[in-house]
Parts: C-alpha cells; structure tokens; sequence
C-alpha cells in the first residue's frame, strides 16, 4: 500500500486522495551531478543496536520529497527506516516488549537538519582569537560544538572551515567511532589564503601561488579531509580585506581545484566578491560561500554551470552583522559604515535571482561568532523564507534533502523514505506554518541520530508491556473543579470526590491556574498538585466549570424523550391556535413529528443557552415567579471541547473531545411551547447549573450514566447508549457550519423522566433539591429558591470587569496590598517611621518613569525614618499603582489623587518632596492647600507653565511608547542618557538604575504621565504665593530642569533657597545620593 494512505492514531485506515499534491517545479539540487569520482569516503556510524526497533504512531509525516505532509506511522529498525505511512503488523509492534512505542499525536515527523557551512571549532569569539586556544582546549570546544548542532536537531554538517588542521576530523571520527555524540559531518581543514588576504591569521593555511597552494591542499588531502576551503575575498569587518576584492588569480583557483579534484575531495571558497564568484565558476569550484557580489556576468556563469556549483550564502551572518550585533559593540552605523548593509541588500537581491534561476542555494549561516553563536542555526531556514521568498517547504526541502544532495548520499539521508538512515527529528508544531518552530528546541520533542534516540523525555514512550489492560496500574485523573479564593480571585483545584476537600492545582511552572481554559490549552503535563494542603469543599465558593460563552444543547435525542414530550401536550406543535391555514401546518407538523417518534429525527435539533443562564453546583435557582410556572428539570451529559475544529468528521470527532461535566438543562416548558422555539424558555438565568466537576474525556469509558433524582426520587435514568445521534455525529453535525472552540459545552441531551412527562407533569417548586449525577463526575446539586428571593445573575454581571482595561494590575495579582483612597481608586502606598502621633509627616512624590522605590535609598541616607512619619506613593501607571486605559491625566488629577491620600492616610499637614514632575505636584498642590503644606523640597521641578516646544515632544513620546513600550521605542535609553550627568554616565550601577528605573515603568503610566506634563502648557502655578520655606535642589547638568530655572524659582518663592549639587544631571537621588541627602537635612536642621 502506498506511504500516502493515512493511517489514524488507533491504526484504522482512513480514504486517501486519488492522488497526492504534485509540486510545481523541480527543486534546484535536483539537477545537480557531481563527478562520482568526488563523492567523500562513506562514513559508517557505529554504535546502534541492529535488533533495535522503535515505532512512531500517528505522526504528520513531512518528507522532505516536497509532497504534502500526511498522517501516518514510522517504523525504524536498527539505524534505517523501513516502513512509512502504512505500518504491517503495527498492532503487534505496538504490544512487542522489545518495541520502542512513541506515540505522535499528529507532530511533525521529519528529517534532522543540515547545514552547508559549518564551523564547529568556533566559539562565539572573534576570529582573530581563535588561533590562540589550545589543541587540548579547542578539542574540547569542537565537540561542545557538535553536541550543540545536534541538540538543535542537526544531523548533518559540511564542514567549511577549521581553525587548527585535523580538528574536524578528530571529532567526526569520534562521533563515528560512538565516542562522542554529533551529528555527520564532513570535515574541512584550516582555510587557504594568501598572505596579507587572510580573515585571521591563527586560522589560516598560507600559500602563495599555484604549486604552494597544491602542496598545501595535498597536505590537507593527507590528514583526512573531505573538502578544502579557499579564503579567495575579503570581509569587511576585518577593514583590512574588503568583501569586494580578489585574492586569487584564476591561475591559482584553477590550480587548486584540479588538484583538490584529483585527490577526490571537493572545494569550497569564501567568495563575497564579484570576480571571485567568476572564478569559482569559470573553474569549478564546488562550494561557494556568500556571493555577495554577484553581478549578471557572474550570474549567467553560474545558471551554466548549475548542474555542478553550490552557493551557501550565510545569510545570518550578513542580518545579525547588521540589525543584531550593537549590543556586543558592533554598531549598526559601524555595519553599515564598513559596507555590511549595502552587502545585505546586495545579497538578498542576487541570491532571489539565483532561486528564480534554478541555481541551487543551500542554508548554512556561518554560526559561531559572538552575535551569530551556536544553537541558532535554524534562523537561516526563516530568513530563506521572509528574505529570499523561498517557501517554508522550499526552505525545508534545502536544508534537508539538499543538504544531503551536498553530502551525495541522497538516496540514504535527509529524507523520511523506506531504507534512509533513521536521522530525525519530532517537532511539536507545524513547520510548514510557523518556520520559526525550529528555532525553538524545546519544540524538538524527538531527535534521532543513525536510528538512535538522542533526545526524548520518558514520557514520550507508551508502556508496551504485554499485560492485559485489565491488570494494569490505572492512571489517575484530576477532577477539575473550579472556585474563589479567599481574595475573590478564581481558581483551579482537585476534587475529592470521596472527602469533599480540593487540592489546590496549579501550572507545571508553579503559576496559579485561574481557569478551566488554561487547563485545556496547557494539556496533561502542565498540570500539578500545589505544595498547600487540602482543604474543605464547604470552606470555598463554587464555579462552574466553564461559563464564559452560551451553551450547545441538543434536543430530543432519547427516543423515551421524545414520546413523552410530544405526548406532554407542550411540544411546540401543541401551542393552541384558530387560524384555519396555521391549523392545517401544524396538523401537518405533528403528525411529521409524530411520525419522527417511529423512526427517529433524521438530523438533530440544536440550540443554545445564553451564558447568563450558567450557575454552579451548590447554588439556589431563581424561579423567575412572573416568567414561569412549569419549570422542568433534564439531566444531561456535557461535553467539553479541547481543540478547535470546522467541519469534523465523525470517525475524527473523539479527538476534539478533552473531557465531560454534567449539565441540567432547566426549561420553562410554557415559554418553549409558546415562542416556537428553545432559546427563550431554555435560557433564563440560572437555569444552566453546570459541575460540580470536569474530567478529562480519558478518565471515562464504555457507557456513562446519567441520573437525575428529585428531593432523593429518581426521576431520570439512562445512559449515552441510548442516544439516537452519538457523540461523535453530535460533533459532526455541530461543526458542520460552526467552528467549534477550545471550552465550548455541548449538552448532548436528556433521557426520559423529566417533569412534563408525568401525569399530571411534576414541575418544580420552589424549596426542591434537584441532584443530578453522572458516572465518574459525582453530583450536581441546586435548590429551587423562594420566589421572594433576589436573581443572583443580575449582580454577577454588574461584577464583570469593565471591557475598558486597567493597566499594571498584574503586578499586585489584581490589587492585592493596594490601598484605597476612593470608589475603584487604588494607590501603591508604603509607610516607614514613626509611629509617634505627634511625629511630622513627610510625603515623597517621584517624577515621571520612577516609582516609590526612588526614594527609598534617600529616606534611608537622611536617616529620616527615626523621626518623621513617611509616606511613599506610586502616581498612576508607575509602580504598582494601577492606571484605567480611559482616564486622562493632569496636574489636577495627580493632586486630586495627593489630596485623596491624605484623607486615607489622616494627614493634615505635611512636608512635601517633589522631584521633576512630582515638584510640580507638589507645587500645585501646595498652592491649592497651603494650610496643608508646611515644607516644600522640590528635586529639579519642572517648568510652569510647560513650554510650547516641549509639549509636541512629550506628545509624541506617548504615542511612541503605548506604541512600542519603553525598550523597543528606545525612549528608556534616550532618557537615561540625555537626564544624567556625564559623571553618571561613566558609572554604571548609577546609569543602570535610571534605565531600570524606566523600564519598569509601564508604558501606559509613563504615557499619562507624558500627556499630563503636555497638558500643564495651560495650567500656571503662582509660585509667588507659596509661602512655606522651600528647598530646591538643582544638579549642575541638569539638561530638564536647569540651574536656571531653579534660580528663577528662588526668585520668585518668598522663602525659598537653592542647592547645586555638582556632577549630577536631573536622577538626583541615583547619581548623588549623599549630597541629596545633605542638603536635604542641612534644609530641616537636623544638621
């Protein structure tokens, strides 16, 4: 049977297509042919066992033929694949003790990674240091080296250089020999260049014309390389050898090709320049490297003699040289100074043109230099993709069956085929539509080297043991139950369903789980017991499992049902009319209906309940005395979805499943009947109780129970058997028009027994206890309220967050420790000191881009706290005050919010500190209150009123800032930089607070901020009325507040007096902070 046929998780065969997707055109590497006298020596891995099998099930094989990836198994025996898609005999595989068993779960299956241009003896230094390592040490680096490459998913490396001669070689004979783990490769010696050419001399094979250069290729030949390098342009990095110059004469390049071909090995050459392409072309070299510099002559030479010439172009060295190397000191005006940015450009434009020619262009990106390290080499898959338009499966297809095309053994590698070497890799994600997955090893869930497991957590193995199911160790399953905490917050806990205690449950990484969703999108592992104890059911308020979204509910899908709500007389067909036309369609209805009672609906009914309708185990249901008389009871089964999914088959609907809750589907028969419709009668709120419980869908089988009992009578009684459309048809029909979502609910129906079905009908009342239970879920119990009782629903929904969001509330986890001057107003505040009643009142106030923190080295320096009262407060969005997304900030709302925390915190007078924005706060507020105010300290207070000019700016940095946040938007570094002294500057702790200070500011707070000083442009303070004593503190360097303002503020303030501080800019406290702290005593006399 052919590999296309698919094959399911549990091995039954599903339709294949009629034919598999072709691909357009032929990829590049297709068409090429080496001289078979060039083909390297055949390498032989050592250490896999030949009795060794190991299987893979249901996996999404991607071949690396450029056919479309498709569903399957793999099986592998000893170091080579031998069955793909269609497994025989997978069933007794699956069983055999001696089989490995993985189970896939639909993740990519493919072939390990290769690389074209290889340097394991790098290690992220610079070139030129590479020379002085040690033999002993750099063995040791070129095996770390190839342990990365492997651990990355690589399988494959073509050597491109080596910094010492038989470095290369050494260790791919280990690896070979099952010394050493790594990938394969084919090694390289040092590279050839001539004097006064070379990129680095310590790494470098001399020579200087045509016979040196054959001596010193045969010498390499001799120790056991597979292939030569010639250094033939130069790098511009090195600003010694320009990228765009030739080294060689095309006597030498012809010379060393026909000596490296008559010794059997092939070339490779460092050709960035135009004519160094030219003469690799013109005289057949192999393998070139970058060509940068390729111009229509050199192109149309390569188009000719593509069948025979490789370009690997290293493109993440040209990118990361240029957009990710400044913070190693490499500027990009540097890069672009020196020619790294028109190279790239150059670059990306020829290799585009060589794709479009045919010319084979192979991924290998030069990696190994400080900002090109080791462990990213699938970066050069995304750029191939984003820079060079290749498609990701082009992309893929290069760096495997190309690669292996490079080694010429691509009838053994760099495919998933019958009779391949078993090198691959399992990546849990889809490559074809998130290249960048590859980058991410901890995706790489599998990794295979010559049929030998590399990588693989234990769990990835199914328990293969022959004992029957019956006598194995059952696994257990958590029962889901969702509940407030003691500070309103929702959680996630483990039900005992035998105590009636919950086990706290949270993330693998030990965060909190708040939702039954995080459950679902996180799966089995990421779920653990917390470290606290259990603790009482009774003690905690209940949730439903999932209430965010409206209900799927299916009707009439028990034949008993059916019968006796058609009988009941409140079928919507019954609904009483006289009009002689309608009387005639509804006879017509009802005996189609009746007739369904014989046969069975041909499809089912579905309808859904509004999520307002939704209420937990244990509460009282509203009884909605003026909607309803003849409210009904149906206990039914809850499906819970794990996966979305439009237009799922039945045979593939269990796989959308993650588990089960129970549901009782209440009604207001009247209003079902009366409407023409479910919706109106099945939705009233509270009438969707849902829990107490969710399960994983493993944790039940075979036939589940459902029961409904009314003040201890049993009512209802059925099982899933019984339903006339599955499950799995459920899914199907529902998904047919709808996609369906992770946490949707479908009530797959009620059995019979429900209230209208008696006669006379049992309808409930209120003081009725209705318990339904269903295997494995325990009980959902709800009372029936008084009918003078309140519906609950109306205050839950009054208490949804607001859909305007309040920014930086995940820094007290929703608000915890806040203190609360006003309605839904809450400050950050900290208070030191003392505690004497009789003690004065000093309040801090920090400027934009800090929080309280900035002041509390100042409080500690000043020796403060052993006297005066302290308070410390967070402005809104910085710190952990929180800041509302529609609130607008001024002056006169940061006043506001200085006046709210004195009536919180009892003050009625107090020194104010003020620095930069939080002087003009405090100036502000001071004018406004002067009773209130008995000091003024102000830190580099900003100007009053704000200076036109200086309004488009903050404006601006704002919207740069909600757009970009602090970092990307380069504004925390710009600040830093332009508000500190250059005294600062060259000391880093100082300057590292004042970035860290900004950074941990939230952008919205450092926005409002920004706006409120635009703002103050129209906003004057009368600094001439302040008549409290005043301090002001001004730094020599200060480039926003200036000595000059401060001293135009000491002439205006009665009672004011200035103090300089040498060296510092506009951070007083985080560049000076004993002489902030002197001047501020020398002001209160504590000096």
């Amino acid at each position: 049977m052919a590999p296309g046929i698919l094959v399911n998780g549990f091995h039954d065969s599903t339709t294949p297509s009629s034919t598999l997707p072709t691909r357009r055109r032929p990829y590049p590497h297709e068409g090429l042919r080496f001289d078979p006298k060039l083909k390297p020596k055949s390498y032989r891995m050592t250490g896999t066992s030949p009795d060794s099998k190991i299987l893979f099930l249901d996996v999404n094989i991607l071949d690396s033929t450029g056919n479309d990836p498709y569903r399957g198994d793999v099986l592998i025996h000893g170091e080579r694949i031998v069955s793909v898609g269609l497994v025989p005999d997978v069933e007794a595989l699956r069983h055999d003790p001696k089989v490995r068993v993985v189970q896939g779960r639909g993740r990519t299956f493919m072939s390990g990674l290769g690389d074209a241009h290889t340097h394991w003896t790098w290690n992220n230094i610079a070139l030129e240091l590479l020379g002085d390592i040690g033999v002993e040490e750099h063995t040791l680096i070129t095996a770390r080296s190839a342990l990365c490459y492997l651990d990355s998913g690589y399988t494959m490396c073509y050597g491109a250089a080596s910094a010492k001669d038989r470095l290369d070689c050494v260790v791919r004979d280990a690896i070979n020999r099952g010394t050493l783990p790594g990938p394969r490769l084919l090694a390289n010696g040092r590279e050839i260049a001539k004097r006064e050419g070379e990129l680095a001399a310590g790494i470098t094979a001399f020579a200087e014309g045509p016979l040196e250069m054959r001596e010193v290729i045969r010498h390499h030949a001799k120790i056991g390389v597979d292939q030569i390098k010639l250094s033939m342009s130069g790098e511009a990095i090195t600003e010694t050898v320009s990228a765009e110059e030739c080294f060689f004469t095309d006597e030498e390049t012809a010379a060393c090709v026909d000596e490296a071909h008559r010794n059997g090995i092939r070339v490779c050459s460092h050709a960035r320049a135009r004519d160094s392409v030219i003469q690799c072309a013109r005289h057949g070299v192999d393998v070139i490297y970058h060509a940068s510099y390729t111009d229509e002559e050199g192109m149309q030479m390569l188009e000719k003699v593509k069948d025979r010439v490789v370009v690997a172009p290293a493109l993440n060295w040209l990118y990361a040289t240029v957009y990710e190397a400044e913070p190693f000191g490499y500027s990009m005006e540097k890069a672009e100074q020196v020619g790294y940015r028109r190279e790239l450009e150059t670059a990306i434009k020829a290799l585009k043109e060589m794709h479009k020619r045919g010319i084979t262009v192979l991924p290998g990106g030069d990696y190994g230099f400080a900002w090109c390290p080791h462990g990213t080499y699938a970066r050069d898959l995304e750029h191939f993709v984003k820079l060079l338009d290749f498609t990701p499966m082009e992309s893929i297809v290069a760096a495997t069956a190309g690669i292996a095309k490079l080694f010429m053994q691509e009838d053994e590698l760099g495919k998933v085929l019958p009779g391949y070497y078993a090198d691959c890799i399992l990546v849990d994600g889809d490559p074809l539509k998130d290249i960048a997955v590859l980058q991410d090893h901890s995706k790489l869930d599998v990794i295979m080297i010559n049929g030998r497991i590399h990588k693989a957590q234990p769990t990835e193995f199914l328990n293969t043991s022959a004992v029957p199911p019956s006598l194995q160790e059952k696994k257990s399953y958590f029962n889901f139950v969702a509940f407030e905490d003691e500070l309103g917050r929702s959680r996630i806990g483990h039900l005992d369903l035998g105590d009636s205690t919950i086990q706290p449950l949270t993330m693998a990484s030990g965060s909190p789980l708040a939702s039954l969703s995080q459950v679902i999108e996180l799966g089995d592992e990421g779920v653990v017991r917390a470290a606290e104890a259990p603790f009482p059911l009774s003690s905690v308020k209940l949730l439903p499992p999932l209430a965010d979204r409206d209900v799927l509910c299916i009707g009439e899908n028990y034949r008993k049902h059916i019968k006796e709500y058609r009988e009941s007389g409140f079928a919507a067909a019954d609904n009483k009319v006289t009009d002689s036309k309608r009387y005639f369609f509804l006879f017509e209805e009802t005996m189609y209906e009746r007739y369904q009672w014989y046969t069975g609906p041909q499809v089912p009914t579905v309808f859904t309940k509004r999520s307002t309708s939704i209420t937990a185990s244990g509460t009282d249901i509203y009884p909605h005395p003026g909607f309803t008389q003849t409210m009904d009871y149906e206990g039914e089964l809850g499906v819970i979805i794990g996966k979305a999914g439009f237009s799922i088959k039945e045979k593939d609907a269990m796989d959308y499943i993650w588990g089960y809750t129970i549901i009782n589907d209440l009604s207001a028969r009247e209003r079902q009947r009366d409407h023409r419709q479910y919706f109106m009668g099945k939705s009233p709120d509270t009438f969707c109780p849902m829990g107490p419980v969710a399960v994983e869908a493993a944790a039940l089988s075979g036939e589940i129970r459902v029961q409904t009992h009314v003040n201890g009578e049993k009512r209802q009684d059925g099982t899933t058997a019984d339903l006339i459309f599955s499950i799995p048809k459920l899914i199907e029909t529902v998904s047919s028009g709808i996609t369906l979502q992770p946490g949707d609910v479908i009530a797959t129906g009620t059995p019979h027994g429900v209230g209208v079905g008696h006669h006379p009908p049992k309808f409930l009342k209120p003081g009725d206890l209705v318990e339904v239970s269903v295997t494995g879920l325990g009980k959902l119990s709800n009372r029936i309220a008084d009918p003078g009782s309140k519906n609950p629903t109306i205050d839950r929904v009054l208490q949804k967050p607001s859909s305007i969001p309040t920014y930086n509330l995940d820094r007290t986890w929703g608000g915890i420790g806040l203190t609360k001057v006003g309605p839904d107003h809450y400050i950050n505040v900290r208070e030191l000191g003392s505690q004497s009643p009789d003690a004065e009142t000093i309040v801090f106030i920090h400027g934009l881009g800090a929080n309280l923190e900035y002041y509390a080295p100042l409080v500690q320096a000043a020796g403060l706290e052993s006297n005066y009262r302290i308070i410390l407060y967070d402005l809104e969005g910085h710190g952990a005050t929180p800041a509302r997304a529609s609130s607008t900030a001024t002056l006169q709302t940061f006043a506001r919010d200085l006046d709210l925390l004195f009536a919180a915190k009892s003050i009625t007078s107090a020194t104010l500190v003020g620095w930069s924005l939080g002087g003009l706060i405090a100036m502000f507020f001071a004018e406004k209150h002067p009773s209130r105010v008995t000091t003024l300290i102000l830190l580099g207070p900003g100007p009053t009123p704000f200076p036109e000019p200086a309004v488009e700016v903050f404006t601006k940095r704002a919207a740069l800032v909600r757009e970009k946040g602090m970092e990307a938007s380069g504004v925390a570094n710009a600040v830093a930089t332009a508000a500190t002294s250059s005294v600062t500057k060259s000391r880093p702790l100082a300057i590292s607070a004042v970035r860290q200070s900004l950074l941990s500011t939230h952008p919205e707070g450092y926005a409002k901020g920004c706006i409120a000083l635009a703002r103050s442009r129209g906003t004057v303070i009368t600094v001439e009325n302040l008549r409290m004593p005043t301090l002001i503190v001004a730094g020599q360097e200060d480039a926003i507040s200036p000595v000059k303002l401060a001293q135009g503020y000491r002439s205006k303030i009665p009672n004011s007096q200035v103090e300089l501080l040498k060296d510092v800019g506009h951070w007083h406290v985080f560049e000076d902070l004993e002489g902030t702290a002197e001047a501020i005593n020398r002001f209160l006399g504590r000096l």
